[in-house]
């Protein structure tokens, strides 16, 4: 609704309405489930994408371009352990290669080069432990143009929250909670008018 020029992908599962491309479980470790599947799709289909996970809801306001960040990232103590982990891979990694480390886990879409993906991820050791996709990508070829933002996932059903988030960023990430309270119904009467056709770098 939002990009009606989009050629959507799914890596794994399958949905209506969607090309896919089939991809078997490779880890029971998330993180490392997930970047087998952006890098199979940088390695077969190529070019630049949007990454999205499929909680994400857009409006043609969004500027994938522009990724959001919220400061630099920090091991939690609060955090779970495997998210923990992923934090303490990421930072070791990004300062070895002498990278800057924003924190761009704020759930929101981003936009990558296959081409750059796949030559980050060649330096890490990505098949052994969770780690940030976004985070070590994005410092690794940081973009012209970064803003700072907040996290976007909607842990409740704000749905004044949802409205500041898709006015301010033009996006935010759901969640069962959201879904499954009024959240859920203000979804599904979500309509966008699209103004200009979306630019990306």
């Amino acid at each position: 609704m939002s990009f009606p020029l989009a050629k959507i992908f799914t890596i794994g599962d399958e949905i209506d309405g969607a090309q896919n491309i089939p991809c078997k479980v490779f880890s029971n470790i998330r993180g490392v489930d997930v970047t087998n599947k952006i890098l199979t799709f940088a390695n077969q289909i190529g070019g630049k994408f949007i990454y999205m996970n499929d909680d994400f809801f857009v409006t043609p306001k969004l500027r994938a371009d522009v990724p959001i960040y919220n400061g630099e990232l920090i091991i939690n103590p609060k955090h779970p352990g495997h998210y923990q982990i992923a934090c303490k891979n990421s930072i070791e990694f990004l300062e070895y290669f002498g990278h800057s480390i924003y924190n761009f886990e704020t759930h929101s879409p981003v936009l990558i080069d296959s081409k750059k993906l796949i030559k980050t991820f060649s330096k890490v050791n990505w098949q052994s432990d969770n780690h940030f996709i976004k985070s070590i990508y994005l410092n690794s070829n940081l973009p012209k143009n970064i803003r700072p933002g907040t996290n976007l996932k909607l842990s409740t059903g704000d749905v004044a929250k949802a409205e500041l988030f898709l006015r301010d960023y033009g996006c935010f990430s759901s969640s069962d909670e959201f879904i499954n309270s009024n959240g859920g119904l203000w979804i599904k009467n979500l309509t966008f008018v699209l103004e200009r056709q979306p630019c990306f770098e």
